[in-house]
């Protein structure tokens, strides 16, 4: 079964969390598939790389029948990873917000532009992206512009809380 590139934006914030945890523990068997990350959820709720301990019995629900309606529609062996959401970084998130601060709703090429007009350069002068940062911050932002395209809303990839 074929998953379309942009599945993760169907999935909610605590489950990608959830299974961002499982792909980053290097106790998991890797790479670890929705099938897996459902068994182990199951199994060891408690303990599953202390990811589900800071969930209510509720979410922890919501967390398994949304993870459930995943196998069903794209099977046990899908990639979990391709469901994990691309979140920007704390400095590219600086720079998002100051851009939608100054400008309103940005698109990544939009917030690309205004970086190079000098808006990254104020929040650097302004200490609120570090020097050493600026290219890094840039890579991302061409990366998230490469991956989602130049029309894709920069707001979107803020990480809330």
């Amino acid at each position: 079964m074929s998953i379309p590139n942009e599945v993760f934006e169907n999935t909610s914030a605590a489950l990608s969390d959830l299974i961002g945890d499982a792909v980053n523990n290097e106790d998991h068997e890797q790479p670890v598939s929705l099938g897996v990350l459902r068994e182990q959820t199951e199994r060891r709720a408690e303990r599953l790389g202390g990811a589900l301990n800071r969930f209510s019995d509720d979410q922890l629900q919501a967390l398994r029948e949304e993870l459930d309606a995943l196998v069903e529609e794209y099977g046990e062996d899908a990639l979990a990873v391709r469901f994990v959401k691309p979140w920007a970084g704390a400095a590219l998130s600086t720079l998002i917000e100051a851009g939608m601060d100054e400008h309103g709703d940005l698109t990544l090429a939009d917030l690309f532009q205004a970086a190079e007009r000098g808006l990254l350069a104020r929040l650097i002068g302004e200490g609120e992206i570090d020097d050493d940062e600026a290219q890094t911050v840039l890579a991302e932002l061409q990366g998230l512009v490469q991956r989602h395209g130049e029309d894709a809303l920069a707001g979107d990839f803020i990480r809330e809380p």
